[in-house]
């Protein structure tokens, strides 16, 4: 999987956890079959579906079904384009009448699309095989904005759609506004869950961008089991930053995590704990750390910290 289509790919599952989140009483079911990703079922009966269109060979779309399972709205996720956290996503008109009225009111109408936008497009549709047309009219939707912006303008361009075609009013929980600490009422708990998801899902996105959609310490490149991993914990520094954290296999992480697996600051050694000496992770000890792309290196300080502390 190249990095492209690993960074569209890990957008849909961000999209579908964002929405799971913020919907009331939703379900999220992983499917995997018959060109569908996940389904996330509704409180009103409604779902929506990460999957290729049309069970075809096109990735990659969010697409909302009504509550007799009629389709209603898709999302090209071909058409977002992303550089260093920022994001540009110019919508094609809705073929359903009702979502078309719906999404031209709360978007001010169909514009022509710029034409250095369009030609992003067309080569990261080659790159997805994601098809070739690219159309040259659409909606703003988002220009020159953060991860955060784009699923809170989702959010609420989804329930607009819902709401449109007049189905059963969501309940959606309200956003994560405040930065005190948590207290131990289970909705404040939720609220500072959600609050870190945030700062997790860029995360995880910068990190597919430069360490090439693999894992950094086996070259592991199966999407669903890479993870944003904190160097220094998310609850001690509260940073967010690909300096403070490692794109890791889902195992890896927990060795990391449990300190079974360490970096040198300096060399970025990887070092194994003894008692992995007879597993198949110990052909890792003494390799190194695969570079990121920008030329840039994981946080000496924060690496330091970690080494000295185990």
């Amino acid at each position: 999987m190249n990095t492209a289509t690993a960074i569209h790919k890990n957008i849909g599952y961000e999209i579908m956890q964002h929405l799971h989140e913020n919907f009331t009483g939703s379900h999220l079911y992983d499917i995997n079959d018959k060109g569908c990703y996940q389904q996330l079922k509704l409180e009103n009966g409604c779902s929506i579906h990460f999957t290729k269109w049309r069970y075809g060979g096109m990735p990659f779309y969010i697409v909302l079904f009504n509550n007799k399972g009629k389709y209603i709205f898709e999302l090209d996720l071909s058409m977002i384009v992303c550089s260093d956290d920022v994001y540009d996503w110019y919508l094609k008109s809705p073929q359903n009448k009702t979502t078309f009225n719906v999404v031209n009111e709360m978007l001010s109408g169909i514009i022509k699309l710029p034409d250095e936008y369009t030609l992003s497009v067309k080569k990261l549709k080659e790159t997805l095989s994601s098809g070739v047309n690219t159309p040259r009219n659409g909606f703003d939707f988002l220009s020159n904005a953060s991860w955060n912006t784009l699923t809170t303008r989702l959010l609420t361009l989804v329930t607009s759609v819902f709401d449109g075609h007049g189905l059963p009013k969501l309940n959606v929980n309200p956003p994560c506004t405040t930065h005190n600490e948590a207290n131990n009422d289970s909705n404040e708990y939720e609220a500072q869950r959600r609050r870190i998801r945030k700062g997790q899902a860029a995360l995880k996105q910068k990190l597919l961008e430069v360490y090439d959609a693999k894992c950094c310490v086996t070259g592991c490149d199966i999407l669903e089991i890479l993870e944003a991993a904190h160097i220094m914990s998310h609850a001690e520094s509260g940073i967010n930053h690909s300096e403070n954290a490692l794109l890791l296999r889902a195992d890896i992480h927990i060795l990391f995590d449990r300190h079974l697996l360490k970096i040198s600051p300096k060399a970025l050694k990887i070092t194994l704990d003894k008692s992995l000496k007879n597993t198949e992770y110990w052909s890792l000890n003494g390799n190194r750390l695969r570079k990121r792309n920008d030329n840039k290196k994981p946080s000496f300080e924060y690496l330091d910290s970690r080494w000295s502390n185990v």
